[in-house]
């Protein structure tokens, strides 16, 4: 039960689009975050989720980065920095319709499959879960929010949606060009 509102930002790529590329929640090893456009690189609209990882030289490391970053069907490009943070490019075009809704903020427009796997991710984890839920499926929380919020039911039922949509500011990837080590592994030989 939602007992009080979640005011705090975070970072909706996380929590919306992250669970998309199947790696499982409770994972040891977890992005240090995650962004939906690069400065100078991708904007939002080009449905790219981007991942930063401090890269390390351990065999935990190495295994994970192969079977969930590097095979990873939706990568497309991998940059690293002089700081030893890589950075993971996934191609999002095949959730086209998702990515949308999602930068609009109509999460509850995102496809059911979409919202299943995102349900699936957070469900061991009550309290993201039950947000999570109201934030997709917010018909059956109108009347908590209401409650909460001190406003009549009926302008839950007219705005539709209960989290706010992405703050690009803060879902944009800050790194120049010179702090980029020139490698590319999708570069043709």
């Amino acid at each position: 039960m939602i007992s009080e509102l979640y005011t705090e930002y975070f970072q909706k790529s996380r929590a919306f689009l992250y669970p998309l590329l199947g790696i499982r929640r409770g994972a040891v090893i977890t992005p240090m975050e995650t962004y939906v456009a690069w400065e100078d690189e991708f904007l939002a609209e080009d449905r790219k989720l981007i991942l930063t990882y401090h890269l390390r030289e351990d065999k935990e490391f190495s295994d994970f980065e192969k079977a969930k970053l590097l095979d990873n069907s939706l990568l497309c490009d991998f940059r690293e920095t002089n700081h030893k943070v890589g950075v993971y490019i996934f191609d999002f075009e095949g959730f086209a319709n998702d990515w949308d809704c999602f930068l609009k903020g109509h999460y509850t427009k995102m496809s059911p499959p979409v919202k299943r796997r995102i349900l699936e991710f957070f469900k061991n984890n009550h309290s993201n879960y039950k947000y999570l839920d109201s934030y997709l499926n917010p018909e059956k929380y109108f009347n908590t929010y209401a409650e909460l919020l001190k406003v009549p039911v009926e302008v839950l039922h007219e705005v539709g949606e209960l989290c706010s949509p992405p703050d690009l500011k803060k879902e944009t990837l800050k790194l120049t060009a010179d702090e980029l080590i020139n490698f590319n592994i999708f570069e043709e030989k």
